[in-house]
């Protein structure tokens, strides 16, 4: 081979090498960035939103569900539902009362979905119900926090799948399929999700030169916005409470007529201890002899507590219908609560104890909301009966 020949072929190797190493970077550029295009496309979908928010409600990630979630919006339109489905059930009151609670609840719009934000936060984060203290404790607000959630349903709401994820522009729909534990009701919620992206990351395209050669490497541009998508209503919350509530009204019904023989005998028997109580108390003084005060201290503990003891071991033997669970267990924990507001009783008269005293009256309290509680179940009443005076 001459030596113009051999250089010809080098050269020519030369030109086929610098090609294919061309070749190969541009192949490998398009892999990059093809990758890149899929994962910033395929993060920014409604449907990886809606995974994430099932993740991070599982998980407790309290941030990333916030930053998925309107709660503010959904818990509005979901408190006015509520309310509106309370008063539709409440046959009790008159017109003008109806428009009289209807305005007072509208008026304590702000603090009860406040409330109900952070109940939903407390649960994500430590997968706990715990009801917020301040001004919704009790019922400062003349309402009963603690029943408002139980008809929200929302404690007993379960997650089972998401389904047809539908993407309409900057607008989508998702299906999330659920079932209401206490009544085992499935149902399926169409929620509305909305893109507020409007941040991007751009890569302006640029001229390089490579192995002598000029080559344009073309512009990229991917949203930067992690919380672009983000569900901010319930179309049908109104339904799902019209679903289910009168599932639960029936089992309250029928949880009522089968216990309703054992409530009567029982509140018989309480009518004649508490005369006989407060018979026992009486003095012309004022003030209980010692002998007095053990007579009315064997007569709770021998009587009374086990009259108490009697009834919840009767209507624990009464099978409790889909729906009633929250009524049945009301009544065990007034129980409860009511028997250790007597033991406190009992060791303030032995003991002379007035801290004693105090623990009893603090906790015959909390089972005066109780009652109050089981009887607005009972009767299917609106939350509030009586409008305070706020400043």
């Amino acid at each position: 081979m001459d030596d113009y020949t051999w250089k010809k072929k080098v050269r020519a190797r030369r030109r086929r090498v610098k090609y294919e190493r061309v070749f190969f970077l541009l192949a490998l550029i398009f892999a990059t960035s093809f990758g890149i295009w899929n994962y910033a496309s395929r993060t920014k979908t409604p449907q990886y939103a809606m995974n994430e928010i099932i993740t991070s409600f599982n998980e407790g990630d309290l941030e990333k569900f916030n930053s998925r979630v309107d709660l503010m919006s959904i818990t509005t339109a979901a408190y006015d539902d509520l309310t509106g489905d309370m008063f539709k059930n409440d046959e009790s009151l008159s017109m003008s009362e109806r428009l009289l609670f209807e305005n007072f609840y509208v008026l304590i719009r702000p603090q009860i979905c406040a409330g109900a934000i952070k109940v939903i936060n407390t649960k994500i984060k430590n997968d706990n119900w715990t009801l917020p203290e301040e001004i919704l404790k009790g019922r400062q607000l003349g309402i009963d926090f603690d029943l408002l959630l139980e008809r929200s349903l929302i404690r007993h709401t379960k997650i089972v799948s998401i389904e047809n994820v539908e993407h309409l522009g900057d607008k989508a729909t998702a299906k999330i399929h659920v079932v209401e534990e206490n009544t085992n009701t499935p149902f399926v919620f169409k929620v509305t999700l909305e893109n507020f992206s409007n941040a991007s990351w751009q890569v302006a395209g640029s001229n390089f030169e490579f192995f002598g050669e000029k080559w344009q490497f073309p512009g990229l541009s991917f949203g930067l916005d992690d919380n672009s998508w983000r569900i901010t209503g319930i179309e049908n919350y109104k339904e799902y409470l019209e679903t289910v509530t009168p599932i639960i009204q029936k089992g309250v019904e029928e949880y009522i007529d089968a216990t309703a023989e054992i409530i009567d005998h029982y509140n018989y028997l309480f009518a004649v201890e508490q005369s006989n109580f407060i018979i026992m108390q009486r003095t012309s003084s004022g003030v209980m002899s010692h002998n007095q005060r053990t007579r009315i201290a064997d007569y709770i503990q021998n009587t009374i507590i086990p009259t108490l003891q009697d009834r919840q071991s009767e209507l624990s033997k009464i099978a409790i219908p889909a729906g009633a669970m929250y009524l049945a267990s009301l009544r065990a924990e007034s129980t409860n609560v009511t028997i250790e507001a007597w033991k406190s009783y009992v060791q303030g008269l032995l003991n002379d104890d007035e801290v004693a005293f105090f623990r009893a009256a603090s906790i015959h309290k909390q089972e005066l909301i109780l009652d109050q509680r089981i009887e607005e179940v009972v009767k299917n009443s609106a939350v509030a009966r009586n409008l305070p005076e706020l400043p």
